[in-house]
């Protein structure tokens, strides 16, 4: 008899230029690669993850999806199926941080039930005098998108994407394993 193990699409979404390719690339390959082309359409990636108290590892099946507004026609697609939402904003951009709502909406018109978090990238870029997004700012935002978290991320050092991308899984897991 085979070994079956649970499989749970993702979407990583946001703006154009916010560094999910970025992320990806530093949570798979464990990798900063600069200058990355922009992605055109979408891509995808697979990982099997381990997470805490589940028996069987969890395959990831991770949709890269373009921010740039003329992919929107495209995006509703890649949406079917998913079972968490990265929701992603430059930590130095504020219009990324206003446009996820505009991004929450298109997802809902292609699904209703999902897990998601939060994602605040380029943390590295950040200091006290050029922070334009307070995380209260960040905490009310989690709220009206239902994420289960909220995180600050670097995808240039690495900060906090294993614990993004965990956070997300082991809510996906107990809200479908109930």
């Amino acid at each position: 008899m085979g070994f079956k193990y649970p499989l749970y699409k993702i979407c990583i979404v946001g703006d154009f230029r916010v560094g999910k390719t970025t992320l990806l690339n530093q949570y798979l390959e464990k990798r900063f690669t600069p200058n990355v082309t922009s992605t055109i359409g979408s891509n995808f990636y697979v990982k099997r993850i381990k997470i805490p108290n589940v028996k069987n590892l969890i395959t990831l099946q991770i949709w890269d999806l373009a921010g740039q507004e003329h992919f929107k026609w495209v995006r509703h697609e890649f949406y079917k199926g998913a079972k968490g939402i990265v929701y992603v904003f430059d930590l130095t951009n504020r219009k990324s941080f206003e446009n996820l709502t505009n991004w929450k909406a298109e997802i809902e018109k292609a699904i209703q039930r999902f897990s998601s978090v939060l994602v605040g990238n380029k943390l590295d870029l950040i200091n006290s005098e050029n922070r334009v997004i307070e995380k209260e700012e960040s905490d009310k935002l989690k709220e009206f998108l239902m994420a289960c978290g909220y995180f600050e991320t670097s995808a240039k050092l690495g900060t906090c994407i294993d614990d993004f991308f965990l956070k997300l899984v082991s809510h996906i897991y107990k809200s479908l394993e109930k």
